[in-house]
């Protein structure tokens, strides 16, 4: 895999069989507990404004490029086309290689609704997959010490090889990377909407769209209210700063 960096943050490019590779290796032959990043603009945003994210952001083992606005600034940089591989694409990854090894599973977030539909189409898709947890708690757990520890309690007794974590970044990273080592699960990652879009909770954008690099658009019209402030009024100004930033070498390299 190469690395590229963004204000310091090392960003790996990989295909996807490369990936899958170091994913299992990750698995089989554990070192230490990892924590992956799938990075978009509205991660690297948040990192520019929250030290703590930032520093989680620039130490974390893969940073991986999920967002098209990620990919074009890197190509600005240093003229190279980067594989976009997607939170989605990640999440399969996962439950393809969970399917066939033996690894348990945890799934954190999301509302309960959604988690069940979750472990009813993990299981019913891989079969091989060993669901050691599936919780949906309360909503902000991370702030209450009681929820929190009785969230902490139940991944620790289930010891998960993998922990997903659905609450959206920076929140998810930042509890991950806190927690990570005390739960002891290999691979950490945070996946946002993924279970949403896994379940068919929340529909996905239209193909044609995925491949214009319009998924946002497609997002902020399904979830207006919700999306157009991180999209429209934060997202497009932070693109074209950074757009120019590079442009005029200001960019910082580490």
């Amino acid at each position: 895999m190469y690395s590229y960096y963004l204000d310091g943050i090392r960003i790996f490019s990989s295909g996807l069989t490369d990936l899958r590779c170091y994913l299992l290796n990750s698995l089989v032959n554990p070192r230490k507990s990892k924590l992956i990043i799938t990075f978009n603009l509205e991660f690297y945003r948040n990192a520019t404004i929250n030290k703590d994210f930032y520093s989680v952001c620039r130490n974390a083992e893969l940073v991986i490029p999920d967002g098209v606005s990620i990919i074009h600034l890197i190509k600005l940089k240093y003229n190279k086309w980067l594989k976009r591989i997607t939170g989605n694409d990640l999440f399969e990854l996962i439950l393809s290689i969970s399917d066939e090894h033996p690894l348990k599973i945890a799934f954190v977030g999301s509302t309960s609704k959604v988690i069940k539909m979750l472990t009813d189409k993990v299981t019913k898709d891989h079969p091989g997959c060993s669901i050691v947890a599936a919780i949906s708690p309360s909503l902000n757990f991370e702030l209450n010490e009681e929820e929190n520890n009785k969230v902490l309690q139940q991944l620790v007794s289930s010891q998960p090889d993998i922990l997903l974590l659905a609450l959206g970044n920076p929140r998810q990273e930042l509890w991950l990377n806190k927690h990570k080592d005390q739960i002891g699960s290999k691979l950490n990652v945070g996946v946002g909407a993924v279970f949403d879009f896994y379940t068919g909770f929340k529909r996905r954008s239209p193909m044609l769209l995925q491949r214009l690099s319009l998924e946002w658009a497609w997002r902020v019209l399904q979830e207006p209210r919700r999306l157009s402030k991180r999209y429209i009024v934060h997202g497009i100004p932070f693109f074209i700063k950074k757009t120019f930033q590079i442009m005029l070498k200001k960019e910082i390299n580490a």
